[in-house]
């Protein structure tokens, strides 16, 4: 096949890159847009139809931004109050903030773990392609600050949940730069036996 032959949906496939929360500005996705970015999620590979995930719209960004605080405090003992502004920053990057939890049902007798994980992230790709879509960009950050309890307290979360990561989602504050060199697939398969 060649590239005549694609369809818009395997462009966006091909071209769809991340935007760093701090490239975003406003406008950010609406209520219809995030429900319509949601359904995408709600669409994406699910063994069971499990669903194990849910969003937590960060409306008290600020609230946050301490608790990122606190936490790199916490992880860096003498961190000095210029690593903890930049922590606290990052709350405040884009227009959108989601919290991306996973909601796993351990020991499902037809779907594991590794199966559940693998919709959330099929979840996560879908929720960022169908933002594109709608024009919007943006991206799915985590590090080692998810794992930390304080931050599982400050969202509330139950001791069965684990915070996967933010997806921030806004207006790119620059034209997009084109994508990155495509990757050799063939790289990637081959034949078996």
């Amino acid at each position: 096949m060649t590239d005549s032959h694609d369809r818009p949906v395997l462009s966006a496939l091909l071209t769809r890159r991340s935007v760093r929360p701090r490239r975003l500005q406003q406008p950010g996705p609406d209520a219809d847009s995030l429900d319509r970015i949601v359904s995408a999620g709600l669409r994406g590979i699910d063994h069971g139809g499990l669903r194990p995930w849910r969003l937590l719209l960060i409306d008290d960004r600020q609230r946050l931004g301490d608790a990122f605080a606190a936490i790199a405090a916490s992880q860096r003992p003498g961190a000095d109050t210029e690593r903890q502004d930049r922590a606290r920053e990052r709350a405040l990057a884009g227009p959108v903030l989601l919290a991306v939890i996973a909601c796993l049902q351990a020991d499902h007798a037809e779907v594991p773990e590794r199966e559940q994980w693998i919709a959330i992230g099929a979840a996560l790709q879908q929720m960022l392609l169908a933002a594109d879509a709608l024009g919007v960009a943006g991206s799915v950050l985590s590090g080692r600050k998810t794992e930390a309890i304080a931050l599982h307290r400050t969202l509330e979360l139950t001791d069965r949940e684990q915070l996967v990561g933010f997806l921030t989602l806004g207006t790119p504050a620059e034209p997009q730069r084109p994508p990155p060199p495509a990757l050799d697939p063939r790289a990637r398969w081959s034949r078996w036996p």
